[in-house]
């Protein structure tokens, strides 16, 4: 076992992952938009993207802009007939004359009706701003200060907060705190601006600086921050009962990162004398496809079940070909401690894999919510001009070959309450998002605490499943 994990370790920590990342409650970037850079690759990268609750996203109906049912394009070429058109406009549109940004700015858009065309939600262009930071988010790192801004909504105003910095990031470093105000950034007032316009002021390459002008309090601070390579903070790990010894581990989105950080943090916790393990995957809306297989693969070990001959997840693409990922023999690290996995309507697509992974094989216990629903599979293809599209390119199913995906209505809507994975233990969370300090009414996590510390006193996981108290 100590070869496995040491091969592991090789794999993930020794080699290093060549990309950058910045993420958005605004990273500088991270939580409220997600905004992804890093370098674009050659070739199409496969990817299993979630986009939680894309049908109510404004960004993402943008994305997917209906278009006309009638007769365009009969003439047979309609690449040819944009052309004529587009010529056409330049030469007699009334208003201002369609230069290259301008016909650059409908060119996107044409190719967004396109796929809009498609009526499908998670099929999307990306603009090489957005390519790019979709990359980045990706990658799991990103090049800048390493604070999480937000707008100052328990005041009202225009200001731009810092939530928090990343520690060991140069804003960490330099002194930058939790709540202190950016009201300038190189000497441009960022007063009335959003957190998405800051961050692109804050954000550079590293090695470069960026000046800002902070309040704190009454204090009016002053700081020059050289930018540097900085990791997302998509994952957490605490002990969150250390009497018990149960530690949890927090991920928000699976990038290229999240098996070495899930590593890490495991082993970490086991070296405290951890006793039961909670992996927290409510709002992770998904990722890279292979992070899910990796991640399934610290959790699940090989063999356990022959009939499900090891598989963590089916593809099955439009010609009906069927293909299957299965897990990594030297990535097992969880030693059968107890352990479980909390989810809700939130934990989409590469969320559900694993969690579907886990169920399937019986290793862990599933608490929470009903899951959303996400059973497609998406593939970034990068296109000229550093720009790219994401195509849904598959459907999958769990090892058992569940079919987990969401019903639609006829307008291609999702139906509430239907696909997705059922939890073994429900509960519901009356505040839908419980603060992550407020852990006296995160009723989730107090009840994988409840369960929990029955098994790490010895009872069966049925036992320890009746011992978990109804919610009044």
């Amino acid at each position: 076992m100590k070869n496995q994990k040491d091969n592991f370790f090789s794999r993930f920590v020794i080699v290093p992952i060549a990309a950058t990342l910045i993420s958005g409650s605004i990273l500088t970037g991270y939580g409220s938009q997600r905004v992804f850079p890093a370098k674009a690759k050659a070739a199409s990268i496969s990817v299993e993207t979630a986009q939680y609750v894309a049908d109510d996203n404004p960004a993402a109906k943008a994305n997917s802009l209906p278009v006309d049912d009638g007769t365009a394009g009969q003439s047979g070429n309609p690449i040819k007939d944009y052309k004529v058109a587009l010529d056409l406009l330049k030469k007699n549109y009334y208003g201002e004359p369609l230069d290259t940004k301008k016909t650059r700015q409908i060119t996107f858009d044409g190719i967004r009706g396109m796929l809009g065309g498609l009526r499908d939600v998670y099929t999307s262009f990306f603009s090489p701003e957005e390519w790019k930071a979709m990359q980045e988010e990706n990658s799991g790192s990103f090049e800048g200060i390493g604070a999480l801004l937000k707008p100052n909504e328990a005041e009202k105003t225009k200001e731009i907060v810092v939530k928090e910095p990343i520690e060991g990031s140069p804003a960490d470093k330099a002194g930058i705190k939790a709540n202190d105000v950016i009201v300038k950034v190189n000497n441009v007032s960022v007063i009335g601006k959003t957190t998405t316009e800051a961050v692109k002021l804050i954000r550079g390459p590293g090695g470069t600086k960026v000046h800002l002008s902070v309040v704190r309090g009454k204090q009016s601070l002053e700081f020059t921050i050289v930018r540097a390579a900085v990791e997302s903070p998509h994952m957490k790990y605490v002990m969150e009962d250390p009497t018990a010894k149960i530690g949890r581990i927090t991920l928000d989105f699976f990038s290229e990162k999240s098996a070495e950080q899930i590593a890490h943090a495991l082993a970490e916790l086991k070296k405290k004398g951890a006793k039961a393990i909670i992996l927290d995957l409510r709002g992770n809306p998904g990722g890279l496809l292979t992070a899910a297989i990796d991640i399934s693969s610290i959790f699940v070990p090989r063999d356990l079940k022959p009939e499900l001959n090891n598989i963590v997840v089916i593809s099955k693409e439009g010609s009906g070909r069927e293909s299957s990922r299965k897990l990594r023999g030297d990535f097992y690290m969880l030693d059968n401690l107890p352990f479980a996995v909390l989810v809700n309507e939130g934990s989409a697509s590469a969320s559900e894999i694993v969690t579907g992974c886990i169920k399937d094989y019986g290793v862990g216990t599933i608490i929470g919510e009903r899951t959303y629903g996400k059973g497609k599979v998406q593939s970034l293809y990068p296109l000229p001009g550093n720009c790219g599209v994401k195509v849904t390119t598959a459907l999958y199913y769990l090892p058992s070959h569940k079919d987990i995906n969401y019903q639609s209505d006829e307008d291609g809507n999702r139906v509430p309450k239907t696909g997705g994975i059922m939890p073994d233990i429900i509960v519901s969370q009356p505040d839908a998002n419980p603060k992550k300090s407020d852990k006296e009414n995160d009723v989730q996590m107090q009840k994988a605490l409840e369960f929990l510390r029955a098994r790490v006193q010895g009872m069966t996981t049925q036992q320890a499943t009746n011992t978990v108290k109804p919610l009044k």
